[in-house]
């Protein structure tokens, strides 16, 4: 975790009426993270503004200074019933209030949203005879999801939200929590009309690599029984393999909707993706025809998707599920712990092929799941955000990877 010291943020506070035009502004410096919207209630309360959040406006990432600090500039709009110690929006900030005032179409970064939230999730918990001790702690508020921290007299619950194109979280969460221990948190409310689940704690968040893959693994194989009511899209091999195409095009690789992307593949780095595509083809052929069949994958996981209480582990963050190889799934652990964490997860495979052909299948896989996870971004995030900005060349990451 990042030294608090060490960092230093300048935050716009683009203070906005609900319902009304006027625009005003505070500037305040943090030296918390506020990215994600986290800290950022708290900040404005401490300079004696209360509201709830709309959206992120812009971030600016200045670098490292002499000193050691890590500096950046972030602008939030902040909704807010009164304006205390407000000015005049600056000059260089009228363009960000003139985006405050434009609609937008995430449910969550509109003025009226918020209290309707509030209103279910307090419904809801009286409903399991708890009630709130407090606001709720903003952990993610961003186009993707909103993810809150609730405090209860029967302990922390967590309030999520998910747009329209990531509805299914809610209906595989509901469903895995239900059917597979561990397979997800349990599941105090659902509503999929409106996208919002609540969920009781579960543990501590990450835990040891060895156990979430082998967990990982036995739930990838108790739900396939469950596959046809879950209606997963299709993400397997044959999907990877048709979409290479439009992942090694020119405008993917160079991302460049808006003008050259600063994570743009050079000409040479394109020419060396392009040139190991038998490769990537032949691994993704390999997987396609292997014993192991198509199954739940996850999409994101990574030790923050992971919880351990005891000796349960639970799996979290399910709006990347699909139907597909299970094994792409299993091959991002930390390097480090690479080999230990494979032969775990392969363990739990063994009655389908021996040991030996399974290793070479995940040695395929981790080819396929640097493909699998641009592609979630490719083909799940940009074209469905409503500012595709932030995510326009987040595919790059995982096609760069693929060089090494």
């Amino acid at each position: 975790m990042s030294d608090p010291a060490r960092r230093e943020t300048t935050l716009h506070l683009l203070l906005t009426r609900p319902g009304g035009a006027e625009v005003a502004c505070r500037i305040l410096t943090v030296n918390t993270p506020v990215y994600y919207g986290e800290h950022v209630l708290e900040a404005a309360r401490a300079a004696g503004v209360e509201g709830w959040l709309g959206r992120r406006l812009a971030f600016t990432r200045q670098g490292v200074g002499e000193d050691g600090v890590t500096r950046a500039t972030c602008a939030w709009q902040l909704f807010t019933p009164e304006l205390p110690g407000a000015v005049p929006v600056p000059d260089e900030l009228r363009e960000l209030a003139d985006a405050a005032r434009t609609p937008t179409r995430t449910p969550w970064f509109q003025a009226h949203w918020h209290a309707g939230a509030l209103a279910w999730l307090d419904g809801e918990l009286a409903a399991q005879g708890r009630s709130r001790l407090g606001d709720p702690v903003v952990l993610k508020h961003w186009q993707i999801s909103l993810l809150w921290r609730v405090p209860t007299q029967g302990g922390d619950v967590y309030f999520k939200a998910v747009p329209d194109f990531f509805a299914r979280e809610v209906t595989v969460t509901a469903r895995l929590a239900t059917e597979v221990p561990g397979a997800a948190p349990p599941v105090l409310a659902a509503d999929t009309g409106r996208g919002f689940l609540l969920l009781d704690g579960c543990g501590e968040s990450g835990g040891d690599p060895e156990a979430a893959l082998r967990q990982l693994a036995r739930v990838q194989r108790a739900t396939r029984p469950l596959l046809p009511e879950l209606k997963l899209r299709g993400r397997g091999p044959a999907y990877l393999l048709a979409r290479l195409d439009a992942l090694l095009s020119d405008a993917s690789l160079h991302a460049d909707e808006h003008g050259p992307h600063p994570d743009a593949l050079t000409p040479t780095e394109a020419a060396t993706l392009r040139a190991r595509r038998p490769e990537l083809e032949a691994a993704l052929e390999r997987l396609r025809v292997s014993p192991v069949p198509l199954t739940l994958g996850h999409g994101d996981l990574h030790g923050g998707n992971v919880t351990t209480r005891g000796e349960q582990v639970t799996l979290l963050d399910w709006s990347d599920a699909s139907l597909t190889h299970p094994f792409p799934d299993g091959s991002d652990p930390d390097p480090a712990v690479l080999e230990a964490a494979r032969d775990a997860y392969l363990r739990e495979w063994t009655d389908l092929a021996p040991p030996d052909e399974l290793r070479a299948l995940h040695a395929d896989a981790l080819l396929a799941g640097e493909i699998y996870r641009a592609l979630g971004y490719a083909d799940g995030i940009q074209d469905a955000v409503e500012d595709r900005r932030e995510w326009r060349g987040a595919h790059l990451w995982h096609l760069r990877r693929l060089l090494t």
